[in-house]
């Protein structure tokens, strides 16, 4: 699902950058600020839908860990139960009528509420001085049975929460993947009507992606390194498949690579008011079936 969202996002991109070179290029009567607003939008909803799909995994988890927990701790006490009341015939018929086969939340659930209704309803237990309310191990009251009760119940509480917030999303991201395909369609037919074939013009349209692609990148190359004046760098570079590209740089002072170029369709980088020293470059080239392997380092000398 994000891989064609991505794609579609991808185009959207791309078509900005043709309507930043081309000002007569303004596809569905559109400027380059408002087809930057449908990128960001896109990306808005994107961002959202992951975060619900976190949230609902989180919750799955918790909603699963609490389910064993409660599993375990009722096989525990019935076992205990049936044991501390082998010699009173009515508690332990009760006992054993108790629902022993549970599997889902919903059974464990029905299992934990059963249980917890019949104990406070059996006799003391016989084998304490003085007879007390069962405790079939130390720390395991009736109350704290309750308690991993109660946490079920709201860990499954959760999850169902979070699956109609992700249901939203995901129904928003279908939406807005349909919109950006269909824009995107739309542009490049008016791109390719307004320019001829053949011309640098139309270079620049039929370079915007019509198709996913169908694998990850090569390893991203660098072409050219240089320092063509004082506190500045030039990368070129490409990477076969890629549609675009991460440029990764360290510093004279830096111990590690940091990110300073994100998601760029250029195959071109240039960056100002640098130190002077040795500046190293990585590139790695992105599309929609994602990153490839790093370029090799590219240091560059800065005067």
């Amino acid at each position: 699902m994000l891989g064609e969202f991505d794609f579609h996002l991808l185009q959207v991109q791309y078509i900005k950058a043709a309507m930043d070179q081309l000002p007569t290029f303004q596809p569905l009567a559109m400027t380059p600020a408002q087809m930057q607003t449908e990128y960001d939008n896109g990306v808005t909803v994107r961002t959202s839908f992951q975060g619900k799909l976190a949230a609902l995994n989180l919750a799955r988890g918790d909603m699963y860990e609490k389910l064993q927990d409660g599993h375990q701790t009722a096989i525990g006490v019935y076992g205990v139960m049936k044991t501390r009341y082998r010699k009173d015939p009515g508690a332990l018929e009760a006992i054993t009528k108790l629902p022993t086969k549970d599997q889902t939340v919903e059974e464990t659930t029905i299992r934990m509420e059963a249980m917890t209704s019949l104990w406070g309803q059996l006799p003391l237990d016989p084998n304490v001085t003085p007879p007390a309310q069962l405790v079939p191990w130390p720390g395991m009251t009736k109350a704290a049975f309750d308690t991993k009760l109660t946490a079920l119940k709201t860990a499954q509480s959760a999850f169902v929460t979070a699956v109609e917030d992700f249901e939203m999303d995901e129904g928003d991201l279908h939406a807005k993947d349909a919109h950006l395909a269909d824009l995107a369609v739309a542009a490049l037919a008016e791109g390719r009507a307004q320019f001829n074939n053949g011309t640098a013009q139309r270079e620049v349209i039929d370079s915007i992606p019509t198709t996913p692609a169908s694998q990850a990148p090569n390893q991203a190359v660098i072409s050219v390194a240089t320092s063509p004046a004082a506190s500045q760098a030039h990368l070129e570079f490409d990477a076969l498949h890629a549609t675009s590209f991460d440029v990764l740089h360290k510093g004279p002072s830096d111990t590690e690579f940091t990110n300073v170029a994100d998601d760029i369709i250029e195959k071109v980088y240039n960056a100002n008011g640098l130190a002077p020293g040795n500046h190293e470059y990585k590139i790695i080239g992105q599309n929609s079936r994602g990153n490839g392997p790093e370029s090799a380092v590219s240091t560059i000398a800065v005067a």
